[in-house]
C-alpha cells in the first residue's frame, strides 16, 4: 500500500466507522453522498482495502496552505502564551493577576501551581526598599510598549522580585493617584 492508498483506507474506514455510529454528518462532511454511504455499509473490509488502493480514481487530496499556516500560526502563539503564563507563575503572580490577565479561576491557578512545582511562600511577602520601588517604577516605564503580561514578568525579572511585588506596587501607585488604573 502506498502513502495515497493508506490515507484512502483510513478515509473510508473512518467515514464507515462514523456512520455505523450514527454519525451521517461525518461522511457526509468528507463529501460523500447519501447514496455512496449506502454502498459503503455494504463493503467488507477487503473491499474498503481494495477501494483504497484505487484512491487515484476517487479521492483528491490537497493542502490549503493560507488554512495550514493560520492553524500553526495559532499554535505557535498558544504555546507562547502557555509559557508566558507558566513563567509568570514561577516568578510569583498571583491570581488575580491571572484572573485578569487570562481569565483563570482559582481551580486552574492551582492546578497549574501544583503541575509546575510553585511552592506558596509562607508569611507576608517583604516590603520592597525605597531602591527597589524606584527600579520598578522606572523598568516598568521602560517596558510600557509590551503586552501587558509580558511587562509585569519582565519588569520582576529585570528588578529582581516577584511579580507579586510589582502587582502590589503598582495597585498602591495606583490608590496613591500616581498612574492610571489601567496600567
Amino acid at each position: 500500500m502506498n502513502a495515497a492508498s493508506e490515507v484512502s483506507f483510513h478515509i473510508l474506514r473512518f467515514a464507515l466507522q462514523r456512520v455505523q455510529d450514527g454519525d451521517l454528518g461525518a461522511a457526509l462532511e468528507l463529501g460523500f453522498t447519501l447514496e455512496e454511504i449506502r454502498g459503503m455499509e455494504q463493503l467488507t473490509l477487503k473491499d474498503l482495502s481494495h477501494l483504497s488502493r484505487l484512491s487515484g480514481h476517487f479521492l483528491r487530496m490537497q493542502v490549503d496552505h493560507d488554512t495550514y499556516r493560520t492553524m500553526l500560526n495559532r499554535v505557535r502563539e498558544e504555546a507562547h502564551s502557555e509559557a508566558l503564563q507558566d513563567a509568570l507563575l514561577q516568578a510569583g503572580a498571583p491570581r488575580s493577576l491571572m484572573a485578569d490577565l487570562f481569565g483563570w479561576g482559582a481551580l486552574q491557578y492551582s492546578q497549574r501551581r501544583k503541575l509546575l512545582g510553585v511552592q506558596s511562600p509562607c508569611g507576608r511577602p517583604g516590603k520592597p526598599t525605597e531602591a527597589q520601588e524606584q527600579n520598578i517604577w522606572d523598568l516598568w516605564q521602560a517596558h510600557q510598549h509590551h503586552p501587558l503580561a509580558q511587562r509585569y514578568l519582565e519588569t520582576a525579572q529585570a528588578a529582581q522580585v516577584s511579580v507579586g511585588m510589582v502587582v502590589h506596587l503598582l495597585q498602591a501607585w495606583e490608590q496613591a493617584g500616581l498612574m492610571p488604573s489601567d496600567h
